[in-house]
């Protein structure tokens, strides 16, 4: 059974009410640009409280759009894996003939605890800031005693014929202010780290 993790968020200040995010940054490697994505976020009165629950069970996902601070990043497709077993890996592939992409089941790599990888075919088209395209990792959260789901947590660049690796040692980051999720982080900041 895979461990449960909580955070408690209380709003102790005179505003009336502000979102609380939580995002989590992990090195990815084979990215020119990273992204933390505002994962769980709930938006509390002053004096109430919030508190996320999350495991640590992953999807690899991608979107056919750019890296924009401060907007909505909206996975277009997504996939289960484990890095336990070789269902670890993911292959971005691309049909230029219909302008399509297509998330699937790579080969596998060696099973390697804490990592994930996302392959991209050589047909696929340079990133660009418009039509992307990005790759990410997912995570299951949300708010305790509510149904949890895959929302994206940390995107970054891709293009033709890139192999990502996704190390899965996680730093979290908490945020309050006026934060829509799935939004891309504000700062310039991130940049990828090799996996370790």
């Amino acid at each position: 059974m895979t461990d449960t993790y909580t955070l408690t968020l209380y709003n102790r200040s005179t505003a009336p009410r502000w979102t609380f995010a939580v995002y989590t940054v992990v090195p990815v490697s084979g990215s020119d640009r990273l992204s933390p994505v505002a994962w769980l976020t709930k938006t509390v009165d002053s004096g109430d409280s919030v508190t996320f629950e999350w495991t640590l069970d992953h999807r690899l996902v991608f979107a056919a759009q750019g890296i924009d601070t401060g907007t909505e990043w909206t996975e277009a497709a997504s996939m289960p894996v484990a890095a336990e077993t070789h269902d670890n890996a993911a292959r971005l592939g691309y049909q230029s003939d219909g302008h399509m992409f297509t998330l699937e089941p790579a080969e596998a790599r060696p099973a390697t605890p804490g990592r994930l990888y996302v392959d991209t075919d050589p047909n696929v088209p340079e990133y660009g800031p418009i039509g992307g395209p990005t790759v990410g990792l997912a995570l299951s959260g949300g708010e305790r005693n509510r149904p949890s789901t895959f929302a994206p947590a940390i995107v970054g660049t891709s293009g033709p014929g890139l192999s990502h690796a996704f190390d899965l040692d996680p730093t979290y980051y908490i945020d309050a202010g006026t934060i829509r999720q799935g939004t891309l982080d504000a700062s310039d900041t991130w940049v990828p780290g090799p996996p370790a």
